[in-house]
């Protein structure tokens, strides 16, 4: 990750000048587009009738980045007319990148035109409601946080870097419970946009989501999840097989929070954390998510493959008894249990932290990624007959399990 990526980038003359006939700016939100021409025009439409509704007495702005899009895209914005209390900017992202790019493009506009809050929209939601703008917005507002996280209801085979990755490793390392923290979308103080503007490993690409929710809880901001819904967006529509879409992502996230693991360092080797420990389980009685479709025999023979394939460059990052269970795992098809997973992300988080060379990160990233779907697999299996509160517990008892092993994570760091 190329620190400072954005230190010599600024944004273009004209849209300096139309950030000052926006400014001073209450609440603006931002829409991250590429290639979303099916469903951008309803997002802008939904967000521009839940500021007008919810926020009438409030300077509103629409943000919309077209993220070098190459269908029509452009096109379906060009069609969006906002309210006349609602100011509208359509740019070209800051930079090359992808996602992370588009949003440093809206924080550098947010901070020309003063904007005391900011919000982050995906361009391809298909469940979004005017409501939801009010419901993100109102606790940074209202000045009761700093970031608000969405809780999406998701099916038990949805989120799958979220669920066996990113969620036990946040919470294990930072102290907080926020069930999804790559969620999609955010509302943000001026304090932590500002913040974030400045960082050094802001990341161009997928990354962006994880920085931003670590940044957050390692600098002592207050986060809430503040959106309840079932999510739909275009993406899920498109990759029934969700494993093939999220291997590129698996690298880009998983290296953005190795990365700041390493940077906040001294944070969380340093702090204990008093967790909540609550007796009872909190059941979900919401609307039912959308099934996702898994193919778990395909994705274990991957595993299985790539395992052979990759086991000699593993033994670089994992101790012996750690590859002799592997071994037994993918030989007598016995279950990969939470207790050794966390054994193998804490292992492999510092053996990131000793990799200078970028090739040699995406090495380690790549076997990494073999082991995930190892890890899914079983999990898969285990769930296979359970429902969404079920499955639940599962991954719950798998958090505590990244949390009660912090200190071996310590002492091999």
């Amino acid at each position: 990750m190329n620190q400072k990526w954005n230190e010599n980038l600024s944004l273009k003359p004209e849209v300096v000048e139309k950030c000052k006939d926006m400014k001073p700016v209450d609440i603006m939100v931002g829409v991250l587009c590429k290639d979303v021409e099916a469903t951008v025009l309803n997002v802008l439409n939904v967000i521009n009738e839940g500021l007008y509704r919810y926020f009438p007495d409030y300077n509103k702005a629409i943000v919309i980045c077209e993220g070098g899009s190459t269908d029509k895209t452009v096109e379906a914005i060009s069609l969006f007319q906002p309210y006349n209390s609602i100011k509208k900017l359509v740019t070209n992202d800051i930079t090359d990148g992808g996602k992370g790019a588009g949003v440093m493009t809206i924080f550098e506009i947010a901070h020309e035109a003063e904007a005391k809050s900011v919000v982050l929209m995906d361009g391809d939601l298909l469940s979004i409601k005017p409501g939801w703008v009010e419901a993100i917005s109102n606790p940074i507002v209202y000045g009761r946080a700093d970031l608000t996280v969405p809780y999406y209801i998701r099916d038990k085979n949805d989120g799958v870097i979220t669920n066996n990755l990113v969620y036990p490793f946040t919470r294990a390392l930072y102290g907080i419970d926020i069930r999804q923290p790559i969620a999609g979308e955010y509302a943000l103080s001026k304090n932590l946009y500002e913040f974030l503007r400045e960082h050094p490993l802001f990341p161009p690409d997928f990354g962006i989501d994880i920085f931003i929710l670590t940044v957050a809880a390692a600098e002592g901001m207050y986060v809430k999840e503040g959106l309840f819904s079932l999510k739909i967006h275009e993406s899920t529509t498109r990759y029934l097989e969700p494993e093939k879409f999220l291997i590129p992502m698996f690298r880009k996230v998983t290296g953005s929070m190795f990365e700041i693991a390493s940077y906040y360092e001294d944070h969380w080797k340093n702090k204990s954390y008093e967790y909540f420990k609550s007796k009872f389980h909190r059941e979900c009685f919401s609307q039912k998510p959308i099934p996702v479709k898994i193919d778990i025999e395909n994705m274990r023979k991957s595993f299985k493959d790539e395992f052979v394939s990759s086991k000699d460059v593993m033994a670089h990052y994992l101790p012996k008894e750690i590859i002799d269970d592997l071994e037994s795992i993918v030989e007598k098809d016995i279950p990969f249990d939470s207790e050794l997973w966390t054994e193998v992300v804490y292992n492999y988080a510092a053996a990131y932290k000793k990799a200078e060379r970028e090739p040699d990160k995406y090495l380690l990233l790549d076997s990494l990624k073999t082991l995930w779907i190892g890890r899914f697999v079983s999990y898969a299996e285990e769930t296979k007959d359970m429902d969404i509160n079920e499955a639940e517990k599962i991954l719950q008892k798998q958090a505590e399990v990244f949390e009660a092993k912090i200190n071996y994570l310590r002492s091999i760091y």
